[in-house]
């Protein structure tokens, strides 16, 4: 019988689990590549993030750097002010010695309450010791209502006696010296004035168009650029920083950047208007009567006596050959409203328009592990803005939304009303130049404090040559600044001026002064003056106290270090500024800084423990570790903030959003 043969199953799952593992890695290879590309897109996402928010900081530093230098020139012409209102007010008076009205500096007063001939002084420099023109002996300034008779004419009554005859030609001689020196009086007087008005004027007028270009470059329109104080593109900057830093994946493809400009196409008046003024000055002329009787008249009306104008226009030294300032005493105050000839004391940062940078910009990195499904397209935006500085006080204490300039009470009450058309001017004592040395100062330059803060004041020696070049125009490595010059040895009465003029405690209250200026931004405004827009007919001028023959290198901290050494300030002038680390008042990285913990945050202000004297590269604010800045730093801020509303314009009722939101 045939059996049939049965074939057994194979039991032999060698291999079977490799088959599975496989298929396993497979799927751990997708979850493993997704959670690498996962990663990646996180890493690339956050690398654009970074690299957009390097770029905005780079281009809101540039913005920084510029609004420093504007701030800087803003306190030049505040020093201008001021030196204009010391030698009105002090130069221009200290002649008197009589005992109801004598100066300060004769009777050593030095309390601060109101020296009564300083409310609305006349300027009268005909004065000796002190000048070396004015004859030995006299002084027609011994008082503000001098009153000379005329001396009595000798008549001839026996004319064959020699000796009538003598007496009364010493009589003509006599009456013809005493009427040309009463003559001059006028003449030394206007010219003194109107001078260092003039001065003023075209010191101002230098610093605000160099203000002006800067402030117009900053609101260029072209994508977000302008250009950097060194005269580069900041859009090509910004765009460097950006690429620079992207990862490999973010650089190798087609990479979308803008940049965008806070104050692009914003008119420069609008966020930078002008404080124009009409100021004037009192001097001391003689009336038409008999003998030398002082009559007070304000600069625009010129001598009334013909030699003394003659005086004027004569060439110096038989003259002081300036008759270009009968053309300037004509237009005192009737100059165009928008031309730079305009008497400012600078200008006001409108808080409802922020200074602000931003970027934005897309990626499409293709990760490692999709090579077929194409790039991942990413985004990114950042905003950056300068903060912490001061350009200088607003006039007013107040800003309503809407309105071109500051309202309200001045902030400094001493300096002269706002003016806004033509024929401002008024007889206004507060026209005549003052300032507050302090916040709230009531006094300024009335204070006999004021009038004698500087130490052997009424010992000074100087010429009116000294004087001759402070009216021309200011020439690059020329000495004539607007300070007393005569050549390079410089007079001690300049360096009182420079005392006169030093940072005070409203300086530093109201303004972002810059200890070195010189070295850390004038030699970048001058060498890019052409990229920056600045033209080519301005002067731009160093600190006051530059001099082109001895003292190439001068700012503010040169100043203060100068007035130090020669201990010019005296004690009692509690308002003066005499560290220059005093200056540092600005925004500092320190524990505290962000909460405005004083008890933290003022361990560094106003401080330096390390400056840069002995550095060969400089650091602004001069101060190199372990003290306070000065100047406007920079911060990240968010879109949202921009857009917020913000306590913005003083006063109750000023919170609201900025008149120039971010619309991208």
């Amino acid at each position: 019988m045939f059996r049939s043969k049965c074939f057994s199953p194979i039991r032999d799952e060698q291999g079977q689990s490799a088959i599975l593992v496989a298929m396993m890695f497979n799927v751990l290879f997708v979850f493993f590549a997704m959670a690498i590309n996962v990663g990646m897109i996180v890493h690339d996402k956050i690398n654009l993030q970074n690299s957009v928010d390097l770029a905005a900081y780079y281009a809101a530093s540039k913005q920084a750097e510029i609004l420093n230098a504007i701030a800087h020139e803003n306190y030049m012409i505040r020093q201008s002010w001021k030196l204009l209102a010391w030698r009105y007010r002090v130069l221009g008076t200290i002649g008197m010695i009589d005992n109801q009205f004598a100066h300060p500096s004769h009777t050593g007063n030095v309390s601060d309450s109101i020296y009564q001939p300083a409310t609305a002084p006349s300027v009268c420099m005909t004065y000796q010791p002190n000048w070396q023109e004015v004859p030995s002996g006299e002084n027609l300034c011994r008082r503000p209502d001098v009153r000379i008779p005329p001396l009595p004419q000798v008549k001839v009554i026996a004319g064959f006696l020699g000796l009538n005859q003598g007496i009364a030609a010493l009589s003509t001689q006599l009456r013809a010296q005493f009427d040309a020196q009463c003559r001059k009086h006028g003449a030394f007087n206007w010219w003194f004035a109107m001078s260092i008005m003039q001065a003023f004027r075209i010191d101002q007028r230098n610093r605000m168009q160099v203000i002006e270009a800067l402030a117009a470059n900053l609101s260029q329109d072209k994508n977000g650029d302008f250009t950097d104080l060194d005269g580069n593109s900041v859009l090509a900057g910004a765009t460097a920083t950006f690429q620079k830093n992207l990862t490999y994946a973010n650089a190798r493809t087609n990479t979308n950047f803008k940049l965008i400009n806070g104050l692009a196409g914003v008119d420069p008046q609008k966020w930078l208007p002008k404080i124009i003024i009409a100021p004037t000055i009192l001097y001391t002329d003689i009336d038409n009567s008999n003998g030398c009787n002082a009559v007070n008249r304000t600069i625009e009306d010129t001598p009334h006596e013909q030699t003394a104008q003659d005086i004027i226009a004569a060439p110096w030294p038989s003259g002081l050959q300036a008759s270009d300032l009968y053309q300037w005493a004509s237009q005192m105050n009737s100059v165009s409203m928008t031309s730079d000839y305009q008497f400012t004391l600078g200008v006001e940062k409108n808080p409802w328009y922020e200074v602000y940078m931003g970027v934005k910009a897309s990626t499409q990195p293709r990760e490692v592990f999709f090579p077929v499904a194409g790039s991942v397209p990413m985004s990114a935006r950042a905003y950056a803005k300068p903060f912490g500085g001061r350009i200088g006080p607003w006039y007013s204490n107040q800003w309503s939304k809407g309105s071109d300039t500051s309202t309200g009470d001045p902030v400094d009450q001493l300096v002269p009303p706002r003016v806004t058309t033509n024929g401002g001017a008024n007889s206004d004592n507060r026209r005549l130049p003052n300032y507050g040395r302090y916040p709230g100062d009531p006094l300024g330059m009335m204070s006999n404090l004021s009038q004698n803060s500087l130490a052997n004041l009424g010992n000074f020696r100087a010429s009116f040559g000294y004087y001759i070049n402070i009216k021309a125009d200011f020439q690059s490595g020329a000495a004539n600044d607007i300070m007393a010059w005569d050549g390079a040895s410089g007079p001690d009465i300049r360096y009182l001026e420079m005392a006169a003029i030093a940072p005070d405690l409203f300086d530093v209250t109201y303004y972002s002064v810059e200890p070195d200026f010189e070295q850390n931004y004038l030699t970048r405004l001058q060498a890019n003056a052409s990229a920056l827009g600045i033209p080519s007919t301005t002067v731009i001028r160093p600190d006051l106290g530059f001099n082109g023959t001895a003292i190439q290198q001068f700012s503010v901290q040169n100043q203060m270090s100068t007035v130090q050494t020669k201990s010019l300030q005296k004690t009692e002038a509690y308002y003066f500024i005499r560290d220059k680390a005093n200056l540092l008042t600005g925004w500092l990285p320190a524990q505290g800084a962000f909460t405005y913990d004083t008890t933290q945050a003022l361990q560094n202000f106003g401080k330096c423990k390390v400056n840069d004297d002995s550095f060969t590269h400089k650091n602004p604010g001069s101060c190199v570790a372990g003290g306070g800045r000065v100047g406007y730093s920079t911060k990240l801020v968010s879109r949202d903030m921009l857009l917020g509303a913000q306590p913005r314009g003083g006063g109750s009722g000023s919170s609201g959003t900025i008149s120039n939101p971010p619309t991208d």
